[in-house]
């Protein structure tokens, strides 16, 4: 595999670059932290996305709930069961940007919209976009998801517990033109 490199100049005006989301490599990993050491980590994998380079920048990607592996594998019924992210109503877990800034330097800042089990709370991630050979480029970002402004109804002890931190999200994704 070719080396990554810093992204050329932007695809003309008018000539969108829209890459697909491989979904066999994509990693998201939400963890909470204490004093910046992680108390619980957990990934997710992607069911599908795509990122479009042009005029308005885009990013769309939807996790798998029922994917997800905390670093405690015992957890892992409680979080994705009904007092929890709730697998059987909500099997999935969209990621919509409303705002995509490319830097010169192809940092990336993006906000959007994660659809959290009947929830909806905002995401700003900060990172940069390489290039890896002709058709493939890969996101690397990070940010924080803050708690809920109300606790979710419903929610058992562990996830009331767990939606009250913040929780830090770092991705790396590929996509192919």
């Amino acid at each position: 595999m070719p080396d990554t490199e810093i992204l050329p100049a932007l695809p003309a005006a008018g000539a969108p670059a829209v890459y697909s989301l491989r979904r066999d490599r994509c990693v998201v990993e939400p963890s909470i932290r204490l004093l910046r050491y992680p108390l619980l980590r957990g990934r997710f994998t992607a069911s599908g996305g795509f990122l479009e380079i042009a005029g308005d920048h885009q990013l769309s990607v939807v996790l798998d709930a029922e994917s997800l592996r905390p670093s405690l594998p015992f957890l892992r019924g409680r979080l994705i069961g009904p007092r929890g992210l709730n697998v059987e109503e909500y099997p999935d877990l969209p990621f919509t940007s409303l705002a995509v800034h490319l830097g010169q330097d192809r940092s990336v800042d993006l906000t959007g919209r994660l659809y959290l089990a009947g929830t909806t709370r905002e995401l700003r991630l900060r990172g940069d976009l390489r290039r890896v050979g002709e058709d493939y480029i890969v996101l690397w970002a990070k940010g924080i998801l803050p708690p809920p402004r109300r606790p979710q109804r419903g929610a058992g002890l562990l996830m009331r517990v767990l939606g009250s931190r913040r929780i830090q999200v770092e991705i790396a994704m590929e996509f192919r033109r």
